[in-house]
């Protein structure tokens, strides 16, 4: 009887003892599945907070971009085409060939600067760019690179076009632009070429240039060459990827997820 009362003492005392264990087992889960989900709320709020920054960020960056373009338009345009017109009218009173010719000549190139300045116009202004088709905004932006620096331009598109969001529309814009004045100002290339390769889910970008390519692993604590603005908005967009060698040239990806 009394073996029998301790193997009883004893299975209670070993279910106790489990019990126990369990409860405890349970309390640290649920502490870690508090834990984490304390993190995963920490990350939440950190995320979105950067991502207000980058928003931030580029708002302030087109309204910058807005009040050039006003500013080209309203008052530096304004300006050329006045005094465009008013050369004109002074050659056609000027009897001396010579001095007429010259005349016409700087008018000419008066011109072409009011021309210029009106295509930079466009291409700086947000609102504009978001209401053309992206193919026509990058057409608009390479023609005038052609135009004003005399470099090769071609644009390849590739797949079913459609059409995105203003939003996403503008940040790829901007970043082809950024793309390829870093290949003229920097990398000193005559050659640019942009794909578009349009995939469902997704838009492929690729800018190559045949200048003279720089060290990623110099530029990747400190974003150089105006890379910083590039990463920023295609962070927002999907992902970049960047090649580049020294006398080789540079090729920009980004990956834009356009079921966002």
């Amino acid at each position: 009887m009394k073996s029998a009362e301790a193997a009883i003492i004893y299975t209670i005392g070993t279910l106790a003892f489990l019990v126990f264990v369990i409860f405890l087992v349970l309390i640290v889960i649920e502490y870690r599945k508090r834990q984490l989900r304390h993190i995963t709320e920490q990350l939440q709020l950190k995320h979105q907070y950067q991502n207000e920054l980058l928003q931030t960020e580029l708002e302030v960056q087109e309204q910058s971009f807005k009040y050039l373009s006003e500013e080209i338009h309203d008052n530096i345009a304004q300006t050329l085409s006045l005094a465009k017109i008013k050369m004109y009218k002074l050659a056609e009173r000027i009897e001396d060939g010579k001095l007429k010719e010259n005349l016409e000549i700087s008018t000419d190139l008066v011109g072409n600067a009011l021309n210029d300045l009106r295509n930079l116009s466009h291409v700086l202004n947000g609102g504009l760019i978001a209401k053309l088709l992206l193919k026509e905004s990058i057409e608009k932006e390479l023609n005038y690179i052609s135009d004003a620096k005399d470099i090769r331009t071609q644009l390849s598109i590739t797949g079913n076009t459609y059409e995105l969001n203003p939003e996403k529309k503008l940040m790829i814009f901007r970043i082809i632009q950024e793309a390829v004045n870093n290949a003229i100002k920097h990398g000193s290339a005559n050659e640019i070429n942009i794909t578009l390769n349009y995939q469902p889910g997704i838009l492929n970008i690729e800018i190559e240039d045949n200048g003279k390519g720089f060290d990623l692993n110099s530029i990747e604590n400190n974003k150089g060459l105006g890379l910083h603005n590039m990463y920023v908005r295609a962070k927002m967009l999907g992902g970049i990827n960047i090649h580049s060698e020294k006398d080789k040239g540079t090729v920009i990806t980004l990956n834009v997820h356009t079921n966002d």
